[in-house]
């Protein structure tokens, strides 16, 4: 489909434009032409007919191009006229001509569903881009054309399309790795076709490469590889006069590159000797010095380390009776503060039992509700001491562990069994002593409020319990239950309740961020800091 004078015409224009290093872009060979026009129907109608246009058939053909039925042989036309232009193409208006009748025909062979047409129309289109040096598109066509001709047999057709794709890469001047993989993907396909010639074509630009980079041999190897499939695609010696001559040319730079290293090494060598024997020389001169220094040096410190051995000895033994010492404070403190704590949970405990005792006597509702509550507070103290001195740190507590505790608590505590379901999501994370009481007192009321006052029927209730963490060391907690929530008139700012009360002065003693807000209930919201020397 495209003559020879094309291949030429491009051979010259990609070797200006990318360089001696980047080679030739790829053509489609004179084989191919005469195996697709072979398939072309030859009816008298000379448009038709003839393989190559001349000047007098282009101007029939594109007067008659109009009344052209749609078919696949006006597809044919349409990509003749464009190979035609393509080929004569001395000015902008050949070339725009060129690409009206390519996608004309892309056009019309998308219309009719034509796989191989479509191909070949984006091939076309990928070439003539190449002469506008619109190297995105050479590529962008050139892989729009393989997705169609891949569901074809137009083997040849395929592999030019992948070397359009090598290119641009090399145009564009891509890695190795990119530019390689489509020139050997070529190779392959052109393999399949036996089209000796473009194999061999493929060869050398792969060797051109490799000699780019100075891999002689690589580069020597396809080479070769190159003329064996030029002598049997039967090429005349004169077409392949330039291989020879780059044989030759690789030959003598592998030799003379063989001989640069070996004189160099040589050289190195001789240098490497020259400088050890110097080095040599000098180094037993400094040795016999410094050996000479570091015998006095090590007479001298013999006799002072003698004298001071002595005195640090003695300094020793007393830093250690010392150590001793302190070591017995450290225990002895240990210990006071666990049994500290272990009487404050006791004392703590004692006065749960007497309230609890005291509310057996009492038959005001709310006198035994008030006393409830400070129980329930003051097991969430009692707890917190619990912990600390079962813990081996006496000064921080692990939050999720404490939490669930209270929980089950105040599950306890309130007879719910499974009337109130309780979710936790409780980062696993250790608070200091002064935060701690603050939040499970917080807790406390968050959660005895929402067990009293969100559920009336105590049925189908669900309260959300989170204590979250991030990498600031920012903290929130947030209790959400999904009862009736506030009442319209409710103020949480200014409330005469206790829990409500105790709640913001406990995050105010944190200074935290306290928050109560009806969302599908009732939630409550608190955010606090904690600095990272509060958390030794």
């Amino acid at each position: 489909m495209f003559s020879n004078q094309i291949k030429v015409s491009l051979f010259l224009l990609v070797l200006f434009t990318i360089g001696d290093t980047y080679a030739l872009a790829s053509f489609k060979s004179k084989n191919q032409i005469e195996n697709a026009e072979k398939k072309l129907p030859n009816p008298e109608n000379d448009i038709y007919s003839e393989a190559i246009y001349t000047e007098k058939l282009v101007i029939k053909a594109e007067k008659l191009l109009d009344g052209l039925p749609g078919n696949i042989d006006k597809i044919r036309i349409l990509l003749k006229l464009s190979d035609w232009y393509q080929e004569s193409y001395n000015s902008p208006k050949a070339l725009e001509m060129a690409f009206i009748y390519a996608e004309d025909a892309l056009s019309l062979s998308k219309s009719l569903h034509s796989n191989v047409y479509a191909g070949r129309s984006l091939l076309q289109l990928s070439m003539l881009y190449q002469l506008r040096n619109d190297n995105t598109m050479i590529e962008v066509c050139a892989k729009k054309a393989i997705e169609f001709l891949s569901k074809t047999s137009e083997v040849d057709d395929l592999a030019e399309s992948w070397v359009m794709v090598w290119s641009a890469k090399m145009r564009t001047r891509a890695p190795m790795k990119e530019i390689l993989h489509p020139i050997f993907k070529a190779k392959a396909l052109f393999q399949k076709s036996k089209n000796n010639a473009r194999i061999g074509d493929c060869y050398r630009e792969i060797s051109e490469l490799y000699f780019s980079c100075s891999d002689f041999e690589s580069s020597l190897y396809f080479l070769k590889k190159a003329a064996f499939f030029y002598k049997a695609a039967n090429m005349r010696q004169e077409d392949t006069y330039h291989l020879s001559a780059r044989l030759n040319i690789i030959y003598e730079t592998e030799r003379r590159n063989k001989d640069m290293i070996r004189l160099r090494n040589k050289t190195l060598l001789q240098q490497v000797k020259l400088k050890n024997e110097i080095f040599l020389r000098n180094s037993m001169v400094i040795f016999v010095i410094l050996l000479l220094i570091i015998l006095g040096l090590l007479y001298k410190s013999f006799m002072f380390k003698k004298k001071t051995n002595k005195v640090l000895e003695t300094q020793q033994n007393e830093i250690n009776k010392k150590n001793n010492t302190l070591q017995n404070l450290v225990t002895e403190k240990e210990w006071l503060l666990r049994e500290i704590h272990h009487r404050v949970k006791n004392n703590l405990h004692m006065v749960v039992g007497l309230l609890a005792s005291q509310a057996e006597y009492l038959k005001n509702e709310e006198a035994i509700q008030a006393i409830n509550n400070s129980q329930n507070r003051i097991q969430a103290m009692t707890l917190i001491h619990q912990k600390l001195y079962q813990s081996e740190n006496l000064s921080i507590i692990d939050m999720p562990s404490y939490i669930f505790e209270l929980t089950e608590y105040l599950k306890d505590s309130f007879e719910i069994q499974n009337n109130i379901r309780f979710i936790l999501d409780i980062d696993s994370f250790n608070l200091p002593l002064s935060h701690s009481i603050p939040i499970g007192l917080i807790f406390n009321e968050a959660v005895t409020n929402a067990i009293k006052y969100a559920f009336p029927n105590h049925q189908n209730g669900i309260i959300n319990i989170a204590l979250k963490k991030n990498e600031h060391n920012d903290y929130i907690l947030i209790i959400h239950d999904n009862g009736i929530g506030l009442p319209p008139d409710f103020d949480p700012y200014n409330n005469p309740s206790l829990g409500i009360k105790l709640m913001h002065g406990l995050a105010a003693d944190i200074e935290g961020k306290f928050l109560i807000t009806n969302t599908k209930g009732t939630k409550i919201t608190l955010e606090f800091t904690i600095n990272e020397s509060n958390l030794d």
